[in-house]
């Protein structure tokens, strides 16, 4: 007998600041989601939000009148952020409640543990731990605490969403998941949106005879964009060609420094954070992903929604998960200089190529719609609460 399927209060918590993947895969879901199954009460911050104030949500909570962090920066404010988050819970009262990303899946976790609540829980990390530690966290005393929190959420989690086999497999192999436990849920893109808003206007004019490769992201370590910046001084020698990086972030003056440096500073156009940043790609021959590790990397799937041919490092862990080499896009081996060079050179001398990969690269977006992502994520809501098989 199916068990009729009622109505479900969602808590989503999304504490930050910042609009990227993870906050555009929110976005997508919360718009599509049903809204005669499921009330929802986003917990962000009020920047975030304006991008949510569209959507039909029946309740949004500020996180500065909460008053939580958005990252591990001390155990006593980690201690207090669950403390918070429990008490919202106790006051809310939802059926289910969701962290998207690390820090609020451990607060939700901790805080369903340490005050006894009968809320089911759902992790969902969003990039590699491991990386992450590796990269990030040098001081061992703290990296052996965040690894002994991502394992804890993990383990007490009712259910885990992640968004590539990769992010699975990091689970399983090294914080011992069960893997009936998880659910991959790759993120999605809405081509219609995307088309729409790669026809508007960009202030950029580059002469045809130049090739025009492209990347977005936050100017951040993760991005490895240093690397980027080598290798296309190596294919710059070969060809006439401009580089558009698209974002902000820390390292945006190493950045601009190293390209004086490498002698190609005339030919790298920082264009900064645009809030639609697809008519800026739209332009580009190829776009370029060099990111040292990724959950699941959305600007992919987006580049490839405009007809723009990608080459990616094949970072962990999501670029393998769209891309298949030579068919729909390029992979290239981490850090390999000479095999990124060969490949943008590859694309750029054979217009053909081009046409042919950007084609295949298309259709392969149509495997990761906005509508397959929250049925996805519906039915595992629903299989958590119920305990039943959907």
């Amino acid at each position: 007998m199916v068990q009729k399927k009622s109505v479900i209060k969602l808590l989503f918590l999304l504490p930050t600041y910042t609009f990227g993947g993870a906050e555009r895969t929110s976005l997508n879901l919360l718009n599509g989601i049903d809204k005669n199954r499921f009330r929802i009460c986003l917990v962000t911050s009020k920047n975030i939000f304006q991008h949510f104030q569209n959507i039909d949500i029946e309740k949004f909570i500020p996180i500065e009148d909460l008053g939580i962090d958005i990252w591990f920066n001390s155990f006593r404010r980690f201690v207090s952020d669950i403390k918070r988050v429990a008490q919202l819970l106790k006051k809310e009262k939802p059926d289910i409640a969701f962290g998207m990303m690390h820090y609020p899946s451990s607060l939700l976790v901790f805080a369903k543990k340490s005050y006894n609540l009968n809320i089911k829980i759902i992790a969902s990390p969003r990039g590699p731990s491991i990386e992450y530690l590796r990269y990030f966290e040098h001081n061992l005393l703290r990296k052996a605490c965040l690894r002994g929190i991502f394992y804890l959420f993990l383990k007490y989690a009712d259910g885990i969403v992640v968004n590539s086999a990769g992010m699975k497999g990091e689970c399983v192999k090294d914080f011992h998941v069960t893997e009936e436990r998880i659910s991959v849920i790759p993120n999605s893109v809405d081509v219609r949106v995307v088309r729409e808003m790669s026809g508007e206007d960009a202030d950029i004019n580059i002469k045809d005879s130049f090739l025009m490769f492209s990347a977005a992201g936050r100017l951040e370590k993760e991005k490895n964009l240093p690397f980027l910046l080598r290798t296309f001084s190596q294919v710059r020698k070969k060809i006439e060609a401009k580089l558009l990086i698209i974002g902000e972030g820390s390292e945006k003056r190493l950045l601009q420094t190293l390209s004086a440096e490498l002698g190609i500073a005339d030919d790298v156009i920082f264009v900064g954070y645009q809030r639609n940043p697809y008519k800026y790609i739209v332009k580009s021959d190829i776009f370029v992903h060099t990111c040292l590790f990724e959950g699941f990397p959305n600007v992919v799937l987006e580049a490839m929604a405009y007809g723009v041919p990608v080459v990616a490092m094949d970072c962990p862990h999501g670029p393998r998960d769209i891309i298949k080499h030579g068919e729909n896009g390029f992979l290239v081996p981490m850090n390999d200089e000479r095999a990124l060079v060969n490949a943008l050179l590859t694309l750029a001398h054979n217009k053909e190529l081009r046409d042919l990969i950007a084609q295949r690269g298309f259709e392969r977006v149509m495997d990761f719609s906005v509508k397959k992502m929250v049925d996805g994520y519906e039915s595992f809501y629903y299989k958590i609460v119920h305990n039943i098989n959907v």
